[in-house]
């Protein structure tokens, strides 16, 4: 018998009582109604639905343009010696982010120089450390880029590895690095810290080199309350549970406090587990589409498994004030989260664009819980790789979506179309009512900065320009991409109208390193996650909400920047950066 919170959703939804089945009955007298969500803006399950249906339809207003595979080329500077093997290899490039001006987010002027920070390897193999890139301020030709080698030296092992983050120009010239330090010594797992470290550069007649590494430090690696911690993850690590501590992003605010805004996610504040499945907040939609999708949830073993495991979160921090040795000063609630939906919202990036605040950051839909939508998405696309965003007055928040569900960008060509390399960049329209258009505006490639001479026509292509010779006929190797899906044909896609149930797939292996390009592929029936051990709340916590911070109103000009989210869109993913531009009826922020 249906009990009375249940039997009030069920008569909304239209639905006839004496059709559930005692476990529909049981699933529905399970459900937590509250109303209050536990901190920041949530991304429900129909917020996710909207974006895997906006994918799938290809809306131009959302879709990564289509660039010319013909004009596309190789970086020369990817050809270099390997931290790893001390041996010229050519490398991957995976994500990318510039020095910036913390404040404005502009590209940084170092002695002339734009410097740009990159995760780098050899391709398929354990391989990912940063690098240092450089190239004349202003210059956008790819080839005249070049390589300073490692950040941390040669002879690295793949047990240390380094993933994504961002870095800022000093008072004193020098470069403050912020970057996830990846410990994979333990089984392989990966174990990932928010570092940061001080850089010291020389110039010799135009040839920068890293002088030195000084006060290379752990920043924050969870702290079980707020934020899931390694040892949590590990007890409780089943399937297609993801871990994540990483990606930070720094930003400095109108009073001069600075704050990372960093990939995480959640801890016993709003932990995973089955009774999400059960938290009427995580859906979004009306009554309907909630019990509809609850049931399918619980009807499919793997969908269950993904539900129970997601727990997504961007988080952020207060950092204390010293520049040089930054060090956690306060800790907050994140500003994102997406239990029971997504596992994997990644490499954050906020932008203030005049006395707005908006938060961008990527996720794959097949990180989250709705293997319909995702499965779907790869069969329809060949991708299903998309970027959220998020408006607030302040940096703090409370953040809203952009257009509704989040959605900003979406992928519009199959996996394997793309090269090592890094990828022109193009524009996109945010307007004042909270949405975005993607122009067709886009640059050569290595252009980091807007300015007169970044727009080239060249690039922008179509459909049947977009693949690389041979790639079209070939169909998408799934093992290598890491979504386990089979080959399909993306000139005669399957209507996203009728999704199919979905295969279950074998169980994953241990995910590589964060940046690389591979997803673990689906696993069986979950098991029920055990409890870990409670850490100590944070004191104070019911004060410890976000606070409000300043910003400057009615700037005529604005300063734009945006760090690389993720190396999945065109040809590989890249940070572009744009010169201030005039605030009229709309801003326009560009991307790789």
């Amino acid at each position: 018998m249906l009990n009375k919170d249940a039997e009030n959703v069920v008569k909304k939804a239209e639905i006839d009582p004496t059709s559930l089945t005692p476990d529909q009955i049981k699933a529905l007298n399970k459900l937590n109604f509250s109303k209050t969500a536990k901190s920041g803006t949530q991304m429900t399950y129909n917020d996710f639905q909207k974006i895997a249906d906006t994918l799938i339809k290809q809306d131009s207003r959302y879709t990564v343009p289509f660039f010319k595979a013909s004009e596309i080329k190789n970086m020369p500077a990817a050809i270099t010696k390997d931290a790893q093997t001390n041996t010229i290899e050519p490398l991957d490039v995976w994500d990318s982010w510039p020095v910036q001006d913390v404040r404005t987010g502009q590209v940084a002027n170092w002695n002339g120089y734009q410097l740009v920070i990159a995760m780098m390897g050899i391709p398929n193999q354990n391989d990912n450390h940063i690098y240092l890139l450089y190239n004349k301020y202003g210059d956008n030709e790819l080839s005249h880029w070049k390589n300073a080698g490692p950040i941390f030296n040669y002879n690295a092992t793949p047990l240390s590895q380094e993933g994504s983050g961002s870095a800022v120009l000093n008072s004193d010239n020098s470069i403050q690095l912020f970057y996830t330090r990846v410990d994979t010594s333990d089984n392989n797992t990966n174990h990932q810290k928010i570092a940061s470290a001080t850089l010291y550069l020389t110039d010799n007649n135009g040839n920068i080199s890293l002088a030195h590494v000084a006060n290379d430090h752990i920043v924050f690696e969870g702290d079980g309350y707020y934020y899931q911690t390694y040892d949590q993850w590990k007890a409780t690590n089943k399937g297609a549970d993801n871990i994540a501590m990483r990606d930070a992003h720094v930003i400095e605010d109108d009073n001069g406090d600075r704050y990372l805004v960093f990939e995480a996610s959640t801890g016993l504040e709003n932990y995973q587990g089955e009774d999400q499945v059960h938290n009427w907040l995580n859906y979004g939609g009306d009554d309907a589409f909630n019990i509809k999708s609850l049931f399918r949830i619980l009807s499919i073993d793997d969908i269950k498994s993904r539900a129970t495991w997601a727990n997504a979160a961007i988080g952020i921090l207060k950092l204390n004030k010293d520049e040089k040795n930054p060090k956690l000063a306060e800790l907050y609630s994140p500003l994102i989260f997406a239990p029971m939906v997504s596992d994997e919202i990644e490499r954050p990036d906020v932008v203030k664009l005049g006395n707005k605040y908006y938060l961008f950051a990527a996720t794959r839909l097949n990180r989250g819980s709705n293997d319909d939508a995702w499965m779907n998405a790869n069969y329809t696309v060949g991708d299903n790789v998309a970027m959220v965003g998020y408006v607030a007055d302040s940096l703090t928040g409370p953040y809203k979506p952009l257009n509704d569900s989040g959605v900003v960008l979406t992928a519009s060509v199959p996996a394997n179309w793309r090269t090592a390399t890094w990828a022109p960049s193009f524009l996109l329209q945010i307007n004042p009512d909270n949405t975005t258009t993607v122009l067709a505006k886009m640059t050569n490639q290595g252009d980091w900065i807007w300015d007169d001479s970044s727009e080239n026509l060249d690039m922008i292509g179509d459909l049947d320009s977009a693949a690389l010779p041979g790639e079209r006929d070939r169909p998408v190797d799934w093992d290598l991409i890491g979504y386990g899906l089979k080959p399909h044909d993306p000139a005669t896609p399957k209507n996203p109208e009728t999704p199919t149930t979905p295969e279950t797939p074998e169980t994953p292996n241990t995910p590589k390193t964060p940046g690389t390009p591979q997803t673990p592929e689906t696993p069986n029936t979950p098991e029920v996650p055990l409890t870990p051990e409670t850490p100590k709340q944070p004191e104070n916590q019911a004060n410890n909400r976000l606070p409000q911070t300043g910003n400057n109103a009615n700037k005529a000009m604005i300063g734009l920047g945006m760090g690389t989210l993720f190396g999945m869109f065109g040809l590989a993913g890249l940070t572009k950066k744009t010169k201030p531009l005039s605030l009229k009826c709309s801003l326009t922020v560009l991307f790789f």
